[in-house]
């Protein structure tokens, strides 16, 4: 038997938030993964502002690529929006991997998670690591939301896309703005979107839809947009066949009472806490890595769900969850009619708002005018 004071199972950003936090803590943390790193993952890579701050890392800090933008360019309804809004894109391979060995734990790779046990009140995982914590931080497929916690309720939303590296003059003669500025398309029924996103010899491309099974329609009308708008280089054609698939759930108040069980935890997308409207996760994943840790080294860990439902992000993603149930509720009855310009003008540049991961200005006004109950409960 092999002893640590915490196991995570997971390596990604939610796990290595976590981890760091307690080995500076004084804990002995072991993050288990069972993909050997630096490792590729299917992700479009934005970092809203907010997730530097909780990473306590400066942006000129990251030895990786960053692509900082300052202007979104949304297509809704056959117009084009260019909106001010701001936040960087990286890659996935090289920001998990600098945080995994930033964190300071012992990293176990390419270990299959193939058994847990609670035995005298710690963990055994796969008969030979043990510990009191158990952080389950393997997204939405991870193995400890899945053998140890009830399913959580409601569908999950689904992504198919592709990053491919590219001729980097070919990019920038064809990409819409300049580098790391998102292409955004809204899908007509806002049941989903899709984006291209440039940096410089990489192209991120994908589609993300409410419904699982419209998906794949959607990416196929998402694909042709952007190569038929000359937006994407002719070679782009070629590895835009071959697409990754997969699915997690946005963020819901009630995924925080599976929080916490009996010394194992959940963060980021194996408790499903990405944002309600835009399905961004990394802030979420290092927000809630952060507090699982806190809420260990504070000894309260019965305390994890409520410090989530208290923290200031996950306010917001309630009342967003919130305002879009009541505006969808609203759709169904009489309102005032309102020229079709100004409803597009309007949702483009509320979801480029979103998208840079700001707050909704005014939103408890908002809710209370809409008659939206509010609260969190953990």
């Amino acid at each position: 038997m092999i002893r640590f004071d915490a196991i995570i199972v997971g390596a990604g950003p939610a796990g290595s938030a976590c981890a760091r936090v307690l080995v500076r803590g004084g804990l002995r943390v072991a993050v288990i993964d069972r993909r050997r790193f630096p490792r590729t993952k299917v992700c479009g890579g934005w970092i809203s502002p907010p997730v530097w701050d909780v990473l306590e890392l400066a942006r000129h800090g990251y030895p990786g690529g960053l692509w900082p933008w300052r202007r979104c360019h949304v297509h809704y309804r056959g117009r084009t929006y260019r909106i001010a809004a701001r936040g960087d894109f990286i890659r996935r391979i090289e920001l998990d991997d600098f945080l995994l060995r930033r964190s300071g734990a012992t990293f176990i790779e390419a270990h299959p998670i193939s058994f847990l046990e609670r035995r005298e009140g710690e963990w055994v995982v796969n008969g030979i690591h043990v510990a009191r914590w158990l952080v389950g931080a393997g997204g939405t497929s991870c193995p400890v939301a899945r053998v140890l916690f009830p399913v959580r309720p409601g569908r999950p939303v689904a992504a198919q896309e592709r990053e491919f590296e590219s001729d980097a003059a070919d990019v920038a003669a064809t990409r819409l703005g300049e580098d790391g500025e998102p292409e955004l398309l809204l899908h007509d029924d806002l049941g989903g979107y899709s984006w291209n996103v440039p940096k410089k010899g990489w192209l991120n491309v994908g589609t993300g839809t409410a419904s699982a099974k419209h998906v794949r329609s959607a990416w196929a009308t998402a694909r042709d947009f952007f190569l038929e708008s000359g937006h994407l280089p002719q070679s782009a054609r070629g590895p835009l066949q071959q697409v990754e698939g997969h699915a997690y759930h946005l963020f819901d108040p009630a995924h925080l009472a599976a929080a916490h069980r009996e010394g194992a935890f959940l963060v980021g997308d194996a408790l499903g806490l990405a944002h309600p409207l835009t399905a961004e996760g990394i802030l979420s994943a290092v927000v809630s890595g952060r507090i699982c840790a806190e809420a260990i080294l504070d000894g309260a860990p019965l305390s994890y769900g409520a410090r989530l439902a208290a923290h200031p992000t996950f306010r917001d993603y309630a009342l967003t969850r919130d305002l879009l149930r009541g505006l969808l509720a609203l759709g169904h009855g009489k309102p005032r009619r309102v020229p079709g310009r100004l409803v597009s003008a309007v949702t483009a540049r509320g979801f480029a708002w979103m998208f840079g991961g700001r707050s909704i200005p005014g939103g408890r006004v908002l809710r209370a005018v809409l008659g939206l109950g509010g609260g969190l409960r953990a």
